[in-house]
C-alpha cells in the first residue's frame, strides 16, 4: 500500500511539472511573438522574462543597467488581464524613476542612465470588481539601441 502511495504521488508530481512547464513555455512563445517585436529598432538583450500572474498580484524584476547605453523597456500582458498594468522603475533605495501610471500606463519606455545601476522593475496587476480571479500571462523585455544609432 506504502509504494502505491509514492507510485501516486510521484505520477502526480510529474503531471504538475509538464503542466507548469507547458505554462511557462506559452509564456516565452508570447513574450517571443508579442513582445519582442515592439523593442524595434533597438536590440533585444537576449532575456525572456515571461510569467503566469493573477490579478492582485505584483512581481519585481531586479536588472543591472549601464551608463552611457540607451534602453528600451516593453511591457506585453495577455487580453485577459486588466488594461491599467502598473509597471514602476526603482533604484534600489526605491526612488521611483519612471510609473507609467503617470504616463497614462504605457507600455514601453525608452531611458538612459547617467551611472550604472541595479534597478528594480515592478508590475503590479490590479484588481478588478468581477467574482472570478483571471491570470494570464505577462512579459518584460529589454532592448539596448544599436551602436549606430547612438549620438
Amino acid at each position: 500500500m506504502k509504494t502505491f502511495r509514492y507510485v501516486a504521488v510521484l505520477i502526480l508530481f510529474f503531471f504538475l511539472t509538464i503542466t507548469l512547464l507547458k505554462a511557462y513555455q506559452h509564456c516565452i512563445s508570447f513574450a517571443k511573438g508579442i513582445a519582442k517585436p515592439q523593442l524595434a529598432p533597438y536590440i533585444h538583450d537576449g532575456n525572456f522574462t515571461a510569467t503566469f500572474i493573477e490579478e492582485g498580484e505584483c512581481a519585481d524584476l531586479h536588472k543591472t543597467f549601464f551608463k552611457g547605453e540607451k534602453y528600451r523597456l516593453v511591457f506585453a500582458a495577455v487580453d485577459a488581464l486588466p488594461k491599467n498594468v502598473r509597471i514602476k522603475i526603482l533604484t534600489e533605495q526605491t526612488k521611483v524613476l519612471f510609473d507609467n501610471a503617470d504616463h497614462n500606463y504605457v507600455y514601453v519606455w525608452d531611458f538612459e542612465l547617467e551611472s550604472n545601476e541595479k534597478l528594480i522593475v515592478q508590475v503590479q496587476i490590479p484588481e478588478t470588481d468581477s467574482d472570478v480571479i483571471k491570470g494570464g500571462c505577462i512579459a518584460v523585455l529589454f532592448g539596448i539601441q544599436p551602436v549606430n544609432k547612438r549620438r
